[in-house]
């Protein structure tokens, strides 16, 4: 029988069918091997992705080491060899089968380093080559295919080779077996010469899957019949089964003819053939040759001849032919009902990067080098030679790793040819949780991230299928896509994008909008504007929603991109596509929304016309008055919490995307539109999302020119703006007079805006000669002014207005007395906690203000100030939780009765002093070693500190996710390990050998002592040191799957993300550690956790030469 804390681990974990895994669990429980693994055991499944399979698996494995000859010791109670093989177990299997067959290979799990190994192609050539001289030349081949299948693909699952390894590898692999086949296909000679095995498709590409045909062409130098046998002797090896299984399925029907062409085909036949009957994918499909084995002379010779008939090409008809073949197959896609999740072939899918790639290299690759084989690297050709733009390579490449990566962990579980995702909820869920997607939402955040990359993809995709020459001959719909934004299309679905089309047709120069509402749920409305667009716009739209009693819920707003020069078929005038869901407020919701929404239409079509006749003076003061007269008064409310503002330059390549996050304030779209169209800055699109009574509002802007918003002075006026009119809206009901506050306030922003450094002027608010101006300007008593500057006293304006607050950097000492003095003052706990975390939001905000409003100039001086406060309340923090905790259990002991120290050890932008606006603190909490507390109530040692750290971490309180929150999640064994480790298990686990994953290991680059015993911080130095800095080779494979991972959960489809985006941030601070890792065993002044200054310490250690350098520093 299981003893009830097994039992209560399985109940815990959820498995599909629990009486199978407990009668599991008790043969196990039962077996000698496997005595003492069943908790460990059941602790790493609770994170597997199907626990039911790794059960199952596990125990099948025990007793395969039990019945080997001699017996195998089953594995030990590590947490990371069970984690290795539950991955292995849950994940394929095909592997698993491998492995059971021999499982004296669970060797390799063992051997982390072996097993991130890659070797070279000629490394395996090597062990084809032996496996091929065997007594039984075909079974050995067959053995060694399958262990290096375990290797590639353990490595795979357990994210240890990126996706470009994974499928070198594999093809290696696969060369390396045809070699040895075609030699035995020789009667076991040297290949016969004026013969080549011209690989095609994935084979060809180098990109091969887990579970690919090969496609295959054979051709001679002249007499392809007298090669006849050898050909057909050599796809016998590849494909016959025996009990050892098999090599590939071939595919040979690429060569001329197809089934009904000659297997071999002379040089002189397939010229002839590609001369005269060669179809466009036919030609297309030759992109991919590649020499598999067999005559290098004749493989050139083949490719020499086949170049002109696959570049000298008709562009349209090609575009057309190519356009046609991927619709047939969408079609059928259709009629079998598999529209949906087929990431090979469907809409959005791999095939969709791989023609638009495979396009631009027919149409291009004559003149220019963008014909490699391999589709990434291709695609990287053409975005060299300007021939793909950067945002576009970006969706496409990410796209595509996104996808072949789902393709490959398809595969990988049974080792089936299926491109499809499964229907079936509980297998999505578990697929899902083998990329790596998480907690109760991953089915839904890997579909969501599935579905926007293929939204995406489809957007680049009909930028160059669906554009004839022809002026006319573009359809409509597709016309109207092809001026909107990549985005466009993976917001609204193909009917409404229809739609928009349609609407955006009825426009012209008497009717200048189309408006349509939709009702939903919960007496919100959908409401759709099309219209033509003029400056200013925007501000009439959401000002005249107000008027009518419509409250903004969410939306997206999309403008016409410019019409490309020489474009006949393109609309001059630009169109916006608004869609907004409105929720109707008190004074609304009782009248029919119907008439509401077609009185909505003729102001709006009015107002509109006032524009078109230049006339917006006149259309803004219309509405000013308008929507003065619907502000209704209100009770005051509490302080508005700080804004979110980020001005973005490197999301989008055209657009400066300015991010505002903060309580909902009534009339803010409107008034902020208005203060952007006063500075001449063009809105092209808008996206607004509410969460309870929070808004983000993201905005696309340009500045009169058409340009991004780069120069600081500018961005400072952004901000400024955005600050002004989110107080001013938010006060603005709280007014006496709201209706002539608000006119004033128009007039006051005209005359603000006009003042050269108005942002600045901002700042002298609390002197009377400018509240004076103010209070004549808005037409009211001192209330709103004098309550805008008394309910932000802790907030934005005090700040703003007290230039000795703002003036200077504090120091340390200054930080460090005033916190303790406060935490004295206070009567209990809970007060300590409030005044900690008050302490600690107004010196970081102090902080942001002073950068924002450019009193800190460089970034590492702001960085440095963020970290003098963050180490000062991670000091205090400790401070408070150990008092409490010593207070009831005495100070925690060692066996020989001296004190236990602790030391506090800040990793990643905390640990590197480069903490930013939002960023996180990442915390390693290390004791001396075990023992007891004194008492009176007695703690062990490693229980003490687990509770001073569960109070450490309750006790700081972060404002939103990701601003000061602790993360302890680079402890050992992250979130299965406990929140304190003793010094032995730090040394275990990040030793050479230990535990630790590379990229953890990796981490420790950035580890820094913040607080806690001075002593025991350096020793932990001294062993970082000795762990990261061994002098032996970096992983780079493995670093390039981590990048992999965060791309496919972290950057959002046909976006760019300034931090983990390729070639951005995060790009930057892996090459610069990975750099201070192979140097830093000989020149110690590399190990630094800051990245400018390792910069600086590899510049002038010779690694990075000059430029390097600066390139670095600037990105």
């Amino acid at each position: 029988m299981l003893n009830s804390a097994v039992e209560t681990q399985l109940h815990a974990i959820g498995f599909a069918d629990y009486e199978t895994a407990a009668r599991s669990a008790q043969r196990l429980q039962a077996l000698p091997a496997a005595a003492g693994l069943l908790p460990a055991l059941l602790a790493v499944l609770a994170r597997a992705a199907n626990p039911d399979r790794a059960l199952l698996n596990f125990e099948r494995f025990i007793e395969c080491c039990a019945a080997a000859s001699p017996p195998l010791a089953a594995p030990g109670s590590d947490a990371r060899t069970l984690e290795k093989l539950a991955r292995l177990f849950a994940g394929s299997q095909y592997l698993t089968e491998i492995l059971l067959r021999d499982p004296a290979q669970a060797a390799l799990l063992a051997d982390h380093a072996g097993l991130a190994r890659v070797p070279a192609a000629a490394a395996l050539q090597a062990g084809a080559l032996q496996a091929a001289m065997a007594n039984a030349p075909e079974d050995a081949l067959r053995r060694w295919q399958h262990g290096e299948l375990l290797r590639i693909g353990a490595a795979d699952l357990l994210g240890l080779l990126d996706l470009a390894t994974v499928t070198a590898q594999l093809t290696a692999v696969a060369d390396s077996v045809i070699v040895q086949c075609l030699r035995l296909a020789a009667n076991g000679s040297a290949p016969p010469a004026g013969f080549a095995v011209v690989a095609l498709g994935k084979l060809g590409g180098s990109e091969l899957n887990y579970s690919s045909d090969i496609d295959l062409l054979f051709v001679a130098q002249a007499d392809a019949q007298q090669q006849h046998a050898v050909g057909q002797a050599l796809i016998g090896l590849l494909t016959r089964t025996t009990s050892a299984g098999f090599l590939y399925r071939v595919d040979m029907r690429l060569r001329p003819l197809g089934r009904a062409g000659a297997l071999v085909c002379s040089l002189a036949a397939h010229a002839a053939y590609l001369q005269q009957h060669a179809r466009q994918w036919e030609l297309q499909a030759l992109l991919k040759a590649r020499l598999a084995a067999g005559d290098e002379a004749v493989f050139a010779q083949f490719q020499q001849q086949a170049a002109p008939a696959i570049f000298h090409i008709d562009a349209p008809a090609l575009r057309s032919a190519m356009h046609a073949m991927k619709q047939r197959t969408e079609a059928q896609l259709q009629r079998q009902g598999r529209a949906w999740g087929e990431v090979k072939l469907g809409t959005g899918s791999i095939r969709d990067v791989e023609f638009v790639v495979q396009y631009l290299q027919r149409l291009h690759g004559a003149a220019l080098a963008v014909r490699s084989p391999n589709t990434l690297l291709a695609l990287q050709q053409l975005a060299q030679h300007g021939l793909v733009p950067p945002a576009a390579q970006h969706t496409l490449a990410d796209g595509y790793r996104f996808l072949r990566t789902i393709e490959h962990h398809l595969q990988l579980l049974d080792y089936r040819q299926t491109h499809t995702l499964p229907a079936d909820e509980a297998a999505l869920t578990a697929l899902a949780q083998r990329l790596g997607f998480g907690g109760a939402q991953a089915r839904a955040e890997f579909v969501q991230r599935y579905e926007a990359h293929s939204a995406a993809i489809r957007a680049v995709y009909w930028s160059y299928f669906d554009a004839p020459a022809q002026a006319g001959a573009v359809p409509q719909v597709q016309r109207h896509v092809l001026r909107m934004a990549p985005s466009y299309t993976q917001v609204f679905s193909a009917a409404e994008v229809a739609r928009h089309a349609a609407l955006a047709a009825t426009l012209d120069g008497e009717t200048l909008a189309a408006v349509e509402g939709e009702a939903l749920p919960g007496g919100q409305w959908r409401v759709t504007i099309v219209a033509n667009d003029y400056l200013g716009e925007l501000t009439i739209i959401c000002g005249l929603l107000f008027v009518h009693g419509w409250n903004i819920v969410d939306g997206h707003v999309f403008t016409y991109e410019p019409a490309a020069a020489g474009d006949a078929a393109g609309d001059r005038q630009r169109k916006i596509v608004d869609v907004f869901t409105v929720q109707p407020v008190a004074r609304a919701a009782a009248l029919p929304a119907a008439p509401q929404l077609a009185e909505y239409a003729r102001d709006l079509q009015a107002l509109l016309a006032l524009l078109q006749a230049g006339e917006r003076r006149a259309a803004r003061g219309q509405l000013a008055r308008r929507v003065a007269a619907a502000v209704e008064p209100a009770a005051a409310t509490a302080p508005l919490p700080p804004l979110e503002i980020e001005i973005d330059n490197t999301a989008d390549p055209r657009y400066t995307v300015l991010r505002l996050g903060a309580p909902d304030t009534v009339g803010f779209l409107y008034e902020f539109t208005n203060a952007l169209a006063m500075q001449r800055v063009h809105i092209a699109r808008v996206e607004v999302q509410t969460s309870g009574a929070r808004v983000q509002d993201t905005l696309y802007v340009t500045d009169a020119a058409g340009a991004r918003i780069t120069a600081p002075a500018q961005q400072q006026e952004l901000r400024a703006a955005c600050t002004l009119v989110k107080h001013f809206t938010h006060l603005l009901p709280h007014s006496p007079d709201p209706a002539a506050a608000l006119l004033h306030f128009h007039q006051f922003l005209g005359q603000l805006f006009a003042r050269p450094n108005w942002p600045r002027e901002l700042a002298t608010l609390d002197r009377p000669p400018v509240l004076d101006a103010l209070v004549r300007l808005l037409g009211v008593s001192d209330f709103l002014w004098e309550d805008f500057l008394r309910l932000q006293y802790d907030n934005l304006l005090p700040l703003v207005a007290d230039e000795q607050a703002l003036a200077a950097a504090r120091p340390r000492p200054q930080l460090a007395a005033e916190l303790a003095a406060s935490l004295q003052a206070q009567p209990d706990s809970a007060a300590q906690r409030t005044a900690l975390n008050a302490f600690k939001d107004r010196e970081m905000f102090r902080i942001d203000m002073r950068y924002i409003q450019g009193r800190i100039t460089e970034f590492g001086q702001f960085s440095g100030e963020l970290g003098d406060v963050a180490e000062e309340v991670v000091a205090a923090a400790l401070g408070v939780c150990a008092a409490a905790l010593t207070a009831v259990h005495g100070a925690p002991l060692l066996a020989d009765g001296s004190a236990c120290a602790l030391a506090v050890c800040a990793l990643g932008k905390c640990g590197g002093r480069e903490l930013g606006f939002a960023s996180d603190i990442e915390l390693m909490f290390v004791y001396t070693g075990p023992g007891q507390t004194r008492g009176p109530r007695v703690l062990s040692n490693a229980d003490y500190y687990e509770r001073l750290v569960e109070n450490f971490v309750a006790l700081i309180a972060a404002r939103r996710n990701g601003v000061f929150e602790v993360d302890l999640q680079l402890r050992p064994y992250g979130a299965a390990g406990r929140m304190a480790v003793s010094l032995e298990s730090f040394a275990t686990y990040f030793a050479p050998g230990g535990g630790a994953w590379d990229y953890e290991r990796q981490a420790l680059v950035k580890l820094r002592p913040v607080a806690g015993n001075a002593e025991l911080g350096a020793q932990l130095l001294l062993l970082r040191d000795e762990f990261v800095y061994t002098g032996a080779r970096f992983d780079a494979g493995a670093m390039r799957a981590m990048r992999e991972r965060q791309l496919r959960h972290l950057v959002t489809a046909g976006t760019l993300n300034a931090k983990f985006s390729t070639g951005m941030l995060v790009d930057v601070e892996y090459l610069v550690q990975a750099l201070q890792i192979t140097h830093g065993a000989q020149t110690p002044a590399l190990r630094v956790p800051n990245t400018r200054a390792a910069l600086a310490a590899l510049c002038t250690a010779g690694v990075l030469d000059a430029p390097a350098h600066s390139t670095l520093l600037d990105a």
